[in-house]
Parts: structure tokens; C-alpha cells; sequence
């Protein structure tokens, strides 16, 4: 039984996680409100709130997660996107109100092939009919469907191919579709009618993070030939792409007001968001920024493009802005009184040069209150993704618990342009593992760190990262966490999602010419290796990272009599999102730290 000291652990994770987040902002058709995604309840479901400011208020009370809102353009109801379990097969529904009343009002169910990922993209302009991908043709592929609202049961195929498509944008009766050929490779195709025109001919690799289609073409936040994604504009017949504006960063994400020429740009200058309204004829460019510095994820216009709603993760959480265009002035929409438990401070960017002269950024979150217990070094996943300035309960609970924490980019990652996302392809994928010993390594020569009791914990790929540190730099750390993580690359491909494995092997390597490097590299094949006690934790309903990596490692460290725990959630997928199951695996991970870490601890190695 947990003793009293473990009680208030569990209280003080507690008010972390009760820290309402607020994302994925959509407007109503009359601007009246706005809805999105809340977790208020301790899953993430369909919240409501006034469209100039006020109470929030629940409109959907599901059993399970719910992954995406889109307000309709015309009418009182929203499309909703729903799973089972964290499995991610998507289906959608129909939310009849976006004004809660006496009662919640009932999901309408669109789809029903729990087999079938339904992706949703884009409402029609006419209200009546929604774009969206699904692969039931093929698992490994995704085509582009027209789904009417009111009678679902005949979807139309609006594009079909052996490729990974997505809805982008749609205006009237054109749709731009998106395909993506790696993670990093993508296509657009505008369609109309029968016609479809492929917009992005091109050799080598071409990023596109968004695009909205408007009068006078496709702008997007691509980089041809550039090492930052610019706003660019695309326009059917052009036998070229057209290079609107450059921003010191990549441009990440591109909405068109629908009232006029303005556009809503948000770019990632190192890690931070900085939000820009952008007039493509004048060429003026307003940078907007006046609320909390963190990481904005999305952007939706008002009706009438007088103001336009933004979700902002910041040291003091996710929340949900309106920022009016004409003064510039900003409102915060959600907020509760369940505000952080205590001020964290602004992460303090660093920058290591390895021993190969790649410069490797990190983010240094100082623990609040004291001297320190320690050091926990926290590895995103992806790895085209990219450690950001924003709201983690579980990272703001670590740092007021006392602990040191820092996030790495290491090389791979994404926001620091084309060439260093590539200097882990395939054979140079542990030249990133390198990168993260020498951060830690630079922790201990500055004092900040003592060797033998780092702790380093990470999800998805970061658990990989986790696995594979912890066995070719065995005396560095002292506990690791590894969170739906990678333990043998080959079986993680054979078992991945078919969807998925396509995409992956870009990165990885392919089955077919690297099954022997991706052996050779697998964190499994150097368990005898790993020193430190290791908490493993998987959902096992993940399609992404199968169960199976989290038990392989666990038996295999088993067999060879390590310190090793497996801690498995029956009802989650790739990633915990359940508030009971986050209790229990945070408070895990928090105590394994303690117990292996703190100064006076037993030895964390084993023989």
C-alpha cells in the first residue's frame, strides 16, 4: 500500500494534471461560439465557449477520447472524430449543437468500420457535405471521400491512389489534397469536378506543413529548395512555384481569412511560435504576438475575418485565444480557476557543439525551489518532431518536485532546417544517440549533473532513444523510462501499422536492404549491456509501437536478471491520456527517479 508520503505525490501530480487544457479551436458559422478540444473531465472531449469571452461548458460526455471538432459553416453542428481504446481507428460523428441546453446533446454516428481509420479534413462551403480519408480500401493506403452529412450511408471517392492522401483545404467546389510520400515528402493536388492538377512537381524532397487554397492560387508552408519552409504560392498551369515571404524559421501553419486577402501565419523561430498577419498583394507583414511565449498548434477565422481563434501551450497551459485584427487586441477564451499549481519559468535555450562540430540545441528547465534533487533528461519522439516551449503537466510536476530537466534536439529533429532533420537517416541514426550522452556528458563537466545518476526518459521514438542510450553508454545514467517505445526496429516494422510502415522505413531503413543494420542497432540485441534499472510503460491497444517492443525488452532484461518493470494499460494506445492511468504511470515514473536517483539512493547500476 502506498504510504502517505506516496498519497501526496499523487495530490500534487493531481493538480497538474487538473490543469484544464484547451485545443483545436473551431468557429461556429455565426461566430457566436467557438468549440474545441477540453480535457477538463480527464479525457479529451467537445467544450464549448461564447465567441467574444465567458463560461465553457461541455458538449459531449464520451466514454472514449475524442481526437478532432470541425463547426460546420452553415449550420448549428459539428463534425467529431472518435476512438476506441487509443487504437486511433477514427470514426466520425455528427454533434447536432454547438449551445448546450438542459441536456448534451447526442453524436450521430457518420461512420461505423472500427477496422477503418476515417481522418477528417474539411467542411464544404455549402454545410452539407464533409471531406475526409479512410483506408478501407487498402489498410496501407488512404483515399479522399465526400461524406453527405444527412444521409452518410454512400460516401463518394473524390480520389483514390496507393498513397498516404489527406484533405489540406477546400474552397467551393475545389479540394487540395495532400499526399504524403515520406514524412518530410509531400504532394498537392487541386481538384475540381473530374480535373485534377498536380500542383508540386519536383525532385529531390518538398516539406509542406499546410495550405489553404485561395482566389488567386495555393499559398502554402513549403521549402523547395530551402532549408526553412517560406510561404509559397502555387497556382494551377504555372510551370513554376512562386516564393511569396521568408521568415526566420519555418512557417508552419497558413489560414486565409475568408473575408479578405489577410492571412494568419505562424512560424517556429527556435521552438517559440510568432504569430503574423500577412497581405500576400501588399506584402505587409504584422507580426501579432502580445500573449504568453509557447507553441500555438492551430488557427480558425471568425465569419465575418474580424478576429480569428488560436490555441496557445505555454508555461501556464493550453488555452484558447481571439485575436481581433482591426486593434490587434487579444482575448484569453478558456481558463478555469484550476490554474498551474505554481509558476514555472520560461525554459533557458542552449546549444552544445558535439564532437563532430554539429551544434545540438536543448531546452533547461532549472528545478523551482531549491538546489535540486537531480537531473532527468526528457527525448522527444518522432523523430521529425521537435522538443517546444510548452505545457507538459507532467515535466511542470517533475521541475516543482525539484528536479532538473532538459529536453534535447538532437540531430534529426525538426524547426532547425532540411540539413540537420537528415543527419540521422537510416546509417547515422546513432550519431542522435551520441548527441544525447553529450548533452548529459556537458551536464556533468558544468555541475549540473552527476555521472551514473542522470535519469532519461522518452516516448515513441525518444524510447528508442531511451533503450539505446541506455545500452551504448551504460555508466551514464543512473534510471531510464521508456514510454511506447522502440526496442527492435525490424519488428517494429514488420508490425506497425501497414499505413505507417511506408513512411517509416524513409527514416529507419527498409526491410528489404537494412534488415541487418536495423538488427545490428536494435536496443534489444544490447540488453546485456544496460546497467540502469529501466520502468517500461506501453498501451496495449497501440497501432503505432505494438505492445509486443514494451514486452520483448522487459523478458529479455528479465532473462538476464536486470532491474526491469513493464507497466501496461489495458484501455490505452500510443501515449497515456486517461487521468487515472496518467496518475499511475506518472507517479511510477516519479518515484522510480526518487528511488534511483537521489543523492543517498542505493547504486542505480547493476553488475
Amino acid at each position: 500500500m502506498p504510504g502517505e508520503a506516496d498519497e501526496d505525490a499523487v495530490a500534487r501530480l493531481r493538480a497538474w494534471l487538473d490543469v484544464p487544457l484547451a485545443s483545436q479551436p473551431s468557429v461556429t458559422h455565426d461566430g457566436a461560439s467557438v468549440v474545441y478540444l477540453g480535457n477538463a473531465g480527464g479525457l479529451p472531449q467537445v467544450w464549448t465557449v461564447p465567441g467574444s469571452g465567458g463560461p465553457s461548458r461541455r458538449l459531449l460526455d464520451a466514454s472514449e477520447r475524442v481526437g478532432a471538432v470541425l463547426a460546420s459553416p452553415t449550420h448549428d453542428r459539428s463534425i467529431v472524430a472518435i476512438d476506441r481504446g487509443g487504437d486511433e481507428h477514427w470514426q466520425l460523428g455528427l454533434l447536432a449543437s454547438a449551445r448546450p441546453g438542459p441536456t448534451l446533446p447526442k453524436l450521430v454516428p457518420l461512420t461505423d468500420a472500427p477496422g477503418v481509420i476515417h481522418l477528417p479534413g474539411r467542411w464544404r462551403d455549402d454545410g452539407a457535405r464533409f471531406l475526409y480519408a479512410a483506408n478501407g480500401r487498402d489498410p496501407r493506403f488512404f483515399d479522399v471521400f465526400e461524406l453527405a452529412v444527412d444521409a452518410p450511408a454512400s460516401p463518394r471517392t473524390v480520389f483514390e491512389g496507393d498513397g498516404t492522401h489527406s484533405v489540406a483545404s477546400a474552397r467551393g467546389e475545389q479540394v487540395l489534397v495532400r499526399r504524403s510520400n515520406t514524412n518530410l515528402d509531400t504532394d498537392l493536388f487541386l481538384l475540381e469536378g473530374d480535373r485534377s492538377v498536380h500542383l508540386t512537381p519536383h525532385d529531390g524532397e518538398l516539406t509542406v506543413f499546410a495550405a489553404t487554397i485561395r482566389p488567386d492560387g495555393v499559398y502554402a508552408a513549403a521549402n523547395p529548395g530551402r532549408e526553412f519552409a517560406a510561404l509559397v504560392r502555387y497556382r494551377p498551369g504555372a510551370t513554376h512555384h512562386e516564393f511569396v515571404q521568408e521568415f526566420p524559421g519555418d512557417v508552419e501553419i497558413v489560414e486565409g481569412s475568408p473575408t479578405s486577402d489577410l492571412l494568419a501565419l505562424v512560424v517556429n523561430r527556435d521552438g517559440w511560435s510568432e504569430t503574423h498577419l500577412f497581405d500576400p498583394q501588399t506584402r505587409e507583414d504584422r507580426i501579432v504576438n502580445s500573449g504568453p511565449r509557447g507553441v500555438i498548434a492551430s488557427v480558425a477565422w471568425y465569419p465575418d475575418g474580424t478576429a480569428f481563434a488560436y490555441d496557445v501551450s505555454s508555461v501556464g497551459g493550453v488555452d484558447v485565444y481571439r485575436r481581433t485584427v482591426a486593434t490587434g487586441k487579444e482575448r484569453r477564451l478558456t481558463g478555469s480557476p484550476t490554474a498551474v499549481p505554481a509558476p514555472t519559468s520560461l525554459p533557458r535555450l542552449a546549444r552544445l557543439r558535439a564532437s563532430d562540430g554539429v551544434t545540438v540545441p536543448y531546452w533547461e528547465y532549472p528545478p523551482e525551489g531549491g538546489p535540486g534533487r537531480g537531473t532527468i533528461v526528457v527525448v522527444h519522439g518522432g523523430p521529425e518532431s521537435q522538443a517546444r516551449p510548452g505545457f507538459s503537466p507532467l515535466l511542470g510536476f517533475l521541475v516543482h518536485e525539484g528536479w532538473r530537466v532538459v529536453a534535447p534536439n538532437v540531430r534529426g529533429s525538426t524547426g532547425y532546417g532540411r540539413s540537420f532533420t537528415h543527419l540521422d537517416d537510416v546509417r547515422l541514426r546513432m550519431n542522435s544517440v551520441r548527441d544525447l550522452a553529450e548533452v548529459a556528458e556537458s551536464l556533468v563537466r558544468s555541475g549540473k549533473a552527476v555521472r551514473g545518476r542522470i535519469g532519461v526518459m522518452g516516448g515513441s521514438y525518444g524510447g528508442f532513444m531511451v533503450l539505446a542510450a541506455a545500452a551504448a553508454y551504460p555508466t551514464l545514467w543512473g534510471a531510464a523510462v521508456d514510454l511506447v517505445g522502440i526496442a527492435n526496429l525490424v519488428t517494429f516494422l514488420e508490425r506497425t501499422g501497414p499505413w505507417r510502415r511506408r513512411l517509416r522505413e524513409a527514416e529507419y531503413g527498409r526491410l528489404d536492404t537494412d534488415r541487418a543494420f536495423l538488427e545490428e542497432i536494435s536496443p534489444v540485441r544490447h540488453a546485456a549491456k544496460i546497467r540502469s534499472p529501466l520502468l517500461v510503460i506501453h498501451g496495449r491497444n497501440d497501432p503505432r509501437v505494438p505492445v509486443h517492443e514494451a514486452e520483448q525488452i522487459a523478458s529479455t532484461l528479465e532473462g538476464l536478471h536486470r532491474p526491469v518493470e513493464l507497466l501496461v494499460f489495458d484501455n490505452e494506445g500510443h501515449g497515456i491520456v486517461r487521468r487515472e492511468n496518467q496518475l499511475a504511470a506518472w507517479t511510477r515514473a516519479a518515484a522510480f527517479f526518487a528511488a534511483h536517483l537521489e543523492p543517498g539512493a542505493r547504486s542505480a547500476a547493476a553488475p
